[in-house]
């Protein structure tokens, strides 16, 4: 048989129950007894702690006059740049007016020259169609696209429906554009996103956070109105890859989208493209013998 294992020595007991009931070590105490004699503060003490706020507060003030100071000036500044942009609104809405009125002028004064009935009359029509200069109604198709209702866009204004897109949205112009190119291959006789007639010069592009038609900004939803053949354009845009794309993300990612037939749609004349390369060329002389 085993012996017995022998009893605690009372040393550990005494080391455990110290453990337990003493909480601090001895040294602590010892060092506190040593303070105690100097627990009252010293004049030099209390005269850096007066100094120490006083400079807290001195930095306070300085930073509150700078701050109030400053603002004034901020809020002028501020106030000139509003004054600015809303002067050259107007100016630029006035300027379109001005563009409109001449063009219904122009319009007046070729169908007074020009027989209606001539060859030379339907080809500049045509032109005109085609260049988007005249506003044109008929069948068509509508297209929209519409951010996730979870998704936020930054508020301004602007022409052509909308402002600035924020951060946080999905839709870019590359999803406008493909759009756009699809309803063109369908078949469609003239165009428009939010309002602005598109050209054969015009560019859907991404600026910043801002999605451009023709130089002017546009938000989402975004609506492509699509004039020709109602029917052939909503079966052959449809059976695209596109449609099939954002119904997939409409299902995944939660986009707003939907294309609809219509007996009438109506688009406006777009701004007057200006040539900058493109030149009629001058019939060669004819040499008489």
């Amino acid at each position: 048989m085993t012996a017995p294992p022998d009893p605690p020595r009372p040393d550990s007991v005494r080391l455990l129950v110290d453990l337990v009931n003493e909480h601090l070590d001895p040294g602590y105490a010892e060092a506190a007894a040593r303070r105690g004699s100097r627990t009252d503060p010293r004049w030099y003490d209390r005269l850096a702690v007066a100094v120490g706020c006083a400079l807290v507060g001195l930095l306070l003030v300085v930073a509150y006059i700078h701050t109030h100071r400053g603002a004034p000036q901020a809020e002028k500044v501020h106030d000139s740049l509003v004054e600015r942009v809303r002067g050259a609104q107007h100016a630029g809405d006035d300027l379109a007016a001005r563009v409109s009125a001449l063009q219904r002028e122009l319009s007046h004064a070729q169908a007074r020259v020009l027989p209606q009935s001539g060859d030379l009359a339907k080809e500049l029509d045509l032109a005109q169609l085609e260049a988007g200069l005249t506003a044109v109604s008929g069948p068509g198709v509508s297209v929209t696209l519409e951010e996730p209702s979870n998704a936020t866009a930054s508020p301004s204004a602007g022409p052509g429906g909308g402002t600035p897109v924020g951060p946080a949205n999905i839709l870019t112009d590359r999803d406008v554009r493909s759009v756009v190119n699809e309803l063109w291959q369908d078949g469609a006789e003239a165009i428009a996103v939010n309002g602005v007639r598109l050209t054969p010069t015009s560019a859907v592009r991404f600026a910043g956070e801002a999605v451009l038609v023709d130089f002017q900004p546009v938000t989402p939803p975004y609506h492509i109105d699509a004039i020709g053949n109602a029917d052939l354009l909503a079966t052959n845009f449809a059976q695209s890859p596109v449609a099939s794309r954002y119904q997939t993300l409409a299902g995944v990612v939660g986009i707003g989208f939907s294309f609809t037939d219509s007996s009438r749609l109506t688009l406006p004349a777009s701004t007057p493209v200006q040539v900058r390369y493109a030149t009629v060329p001058s019939r060669p002389k004819r040499h008489h013998r």
